[in-house]
């Protein structure tokens, strides 16, 4: 195994720390920090902290939309709810034109939730909705024994189905240990996975010993520090997103789990089972074949990367008086506000 992917491996089972994944691997920490800050972005590699949001008191929901208005308006809709209404992710599905989103909020509030989505419905914004509850929505280990790091393509036998990772349920903790200095921490993290105590200490106001504390104990909230390619030149040339969705969850995913370009699997109440991928062009043929022998798939879905977006935790919406605040009571005004905005340009 060349040094990036004994770097990337150790990378995800150990943290940005270029001591210990040099401690791991034995390759040099020059050539650690030359690997992870240089030649892994050039080849279209990223790193993000992947958070356990149950163990922030949130439960999360895939809620699939139907709009009544067009992509771009919908999308810059969305665009609001990811400040102010818990929503974590969102994609186009362009061949069923919906929207598939992610909304992670304290459970307490689901009753009004659903009163909101309705009031999208009674407005006319949305035509119809399915909110399912997900047991869980975890990121995938980047599958180092099937990328070639020197040629930048995927190798993948298909004969071969011996991956595996244990589920990862994200039960909501009832009473989470945190505070908004945590959650502020963690929006950085997330949005840079590098970043050093004293780098968070100067853009929140605090002492490098604060900053430390809170976060050994937000620590235990990042379940893996995720790796994802996307090729730099032409991606769309390269790479097809897409979203598999079957039913009979225990059985599709010991199919699913062995596509190594698949980044993300979701699992919902209902025993559903989803995975988000970015498969490459030239084996999209070998690769639908392949669940088309093994499982009953329920649908291929192509995503709209122009109209795909994923937020940093809200730490807007919690108080260290209240705890998670509830932006549904009032959501209705700022939706129609935004609305006409939305009425009166592109």
């Amino acid at each position: 195994m060349e040094a990036a992917a004994k770097v990337v491996k150790a990378l995800m089972e150990c943290g940005p720390s270029y001591s210990e994944i040099s401690r791991r691997t034995g390759v040099p920490i020059p050539t650690v920090r030359y690997i992870l800050r240089k030649r892994l972005p050039r080849l279209g590699f990223s790193v993000k902290a992947a958070i356990n949001y149950g163990a922030l008191g949130l439960q999360r929901y895939l809620v699939i939309i139907k709009p009544n208005l067009s992509p771009n308006y919908m999308s810059r809709l969305l665009n609001m709810f990811g400040e102010l209404m818990y929503l974590n992710y969102y994609t186009y599905l362009m061949r069923r034109g919906e929207f598939l989103t992610i909304f992670n909020l304290p459970p307490e509030y689901f009753d009004d939730f659903r009163r909101f989505l309705d009031e999208l419905k009674s407005l006319n914004i949305v035509a119809e909705y399915v909110v399912k509850k997900l047991l869980y929505m975890r990121v995938l280990p980047f599958r180092v024994d099937c990328f070639d790091f020197r040629k930048g393509v995927w190798r993948q036998n298909w004969t071969e189905t011996r991956f595996w990772v244990p589920e990862q349920y994200e039960d909501p903790n009832p009473r989470p240990k945190l505070d908004k200095i945590d959650l502020l921490i963690l929006k950085e993290v997330q949005k840079n996975a590098f970043i050093k105590y004293i780098d968070l200490a100067k853009i929140l106001g605090l002492t490098r010993q604060t900053i430390r504390r809170h976060f050994e104990r937000i620590a235990r909230t990042i379940y893996m520090y995720a790796v994802f390619w996307v090729p730099p030149w032409n991606p769309e040339l390269i790479s097809i997103p897409m979203i598999i969705e079957a039913p009979n969850a225990d059985e599709a995913r010991n199919t699913l789990i062995n596509i190594p370009f698949n980044y993300a699997e979701l699992r919902t109440e209902d025993d559903e089972y989803l995975t988000l991928a970015l498969a490459p062009s030239i084996g999209l043929y070998k690769m639908v074949k392949y669940v088309s022998d093994k499982i009953s798939c329920k649908n291929f879905e192509f995503m709209d990367m122009a109209y795909t977006l994923n937020f940093v935790i809200h730490h807007n919406l919690y108080s260290n008086k209240a705890g998670w605040l509830n932006p549904y009571e009032i959501g209705i005004e700022k939706i129609i506000r935004k609305i006409g905005l939305l009425g009166r340009g592109s």
